[in-house]
């Protein structure tokens, strides 16, 4: 009987382990499923933070661009030729030539086009379009 009873005390003992080392390995696959899912949301929010890095276009206007855009349209409607230089819209707003082309991305262009100067080529106009009435 000493060796029977060795031997089921020897053999719960592995019971008991084999049940220890399945909890800690259920425990251990929980956990890296969470890292996983952690490491993805990360890698998800630094793709966003470098897509707006690259294209800082995208972004929804802020409250001074959208007064900018405001009054660049504002000024198309009030002139007689629904047209002004890039030149001259820098000079109504106050702000670099690099801005101007910055805020011209966000209009609309079903509603504005850019063309060129007949004047000078290098010259680009902004023209709002006509709209066509049926």
């Amino acid at each position: 009987m000493n060796t029977e009873g060795v031997t089921l005390s020897a053999e719960d003992e592995l019971k008991e382990e084999i049940t220890a080392l399945r909890t800690e390995l259920e425990l251990l696959r929980q956990q890296r499923e969470a890292d996983r899912e952690d490491i993805l949301r990360e890698i998800a929010l630094d793709r966003q933070r470098i897509a707006r890095l690259e294209h800082p276009d995208d972004q929804d206007p802020t409250p001074t661009e959208l007064a900018h855009l405001q009054r660049i349209e504002k000024h198309l409607r009030d002139s007689s030729r629904h047209a002004a230089s890039f030149a001259e819209i820098r000079g109504i707003l106050g702000v670099s030539p690099g801005r101007v082309s910055q805020l011209v991305r966000k209009l609309d262009p079903q509603k504005f086009e850019i063309k060129r100067s007949s004047a000078d080529h290098k010259a680009r106009i902004l023209v709002l379009k006509r709209r066509l009435s049926f």
